[in-house]
């Protein structure tokens, strides 16, 4: 009876420190269930008590907040540090990103610049522009998993951008044919690589 009884404290205590810790991260429970490929339905069982992670699940939460399991099993959450720094650390990443696009558009815009006023076969200087675009999904393609954990969203918008990359490189090439007759041969080579494209994510949705 002594026993089920602290357990039951357990329950209660990590239950309610994961509850302050998703809200200090501004998570709601369906975005945190996503980010540990669980239902939320089993997020709002642990916070309300009713049933407890094993041991690995709450190695993983700790981790995911940077805290330790005595944390998470305390009795005070610890507001100063780990949490509030999970929103910067994803402001930091997704800016990361965008600054490496635009370097990206940077180097394209002096490549135009320079092709206009050396007078280097000036009329297709704006390809510079076109051919940043797949530039552009290449960067996005490869920090999205280094950067972001591999959740549902996450696949779903490499999965885009994957998509956008194949289209716009097709496009670039295209333009940069003087022959536009087989401009279509380009358009229809994408179509079965798009149709890999998607075949690709939706097993590597079902290996994770």
């Amino acid at each position: 009876m002594f026993m089920e009884e602290k357990i039951e404290d357990l329950k209660d205590i990590i239950g309610k420190n994961i509850a302050s810790y998703r809200k200090l991260a501004g998570l709601s429970q369906i975005d945190f269930a996503e980010k540990l490929n669980y239902s939320d339905k089993a997020v709002s069982k642990w916070e309300r008590g009713e049933s407890l992670p094993d041991v690995i699940v709450l190695k993983q939460i700790a981790d995911f907040f940077g805290i330790t399991l005595n944390d998470l099993s305390g009795y005070n959450v610890k507001k100063q540090k780990s949490i509030p720094s999970l929103k910067k650390i994803l402001q930091n990443k997704i800016l990361a990103t965008l600054l490496s696009v635009g370097l990206v558009w940077l180097v394209a815009t002096i490549v135009f610049v320079v092709f206009k006023i050396a007078n280097l076969m000036p009329d297709f200087a704006y390809l510079a522009f076109i051919y940043a675009l797949p530039v552009s999904f290449i960067v996005c393609v490869v920090l999205t998993p280094i950067f972001f954990k591999q959740t549902k969203s996450t696949q779903f918008l490499l999965a885009i951008f994957e998509s956008l990359l194949l289209w716009t490189l097709a496009l670039s090439i295209c333009l940069s044919i003087n022959n536009l007759s087989n401009i279509w041969f380009f358009m229809i080579i994408a179509i079965p690589m798009q149709v890999l494209i998607i075949l690709w994510n939706i097993f590597r949705k079902k290996k994770n």
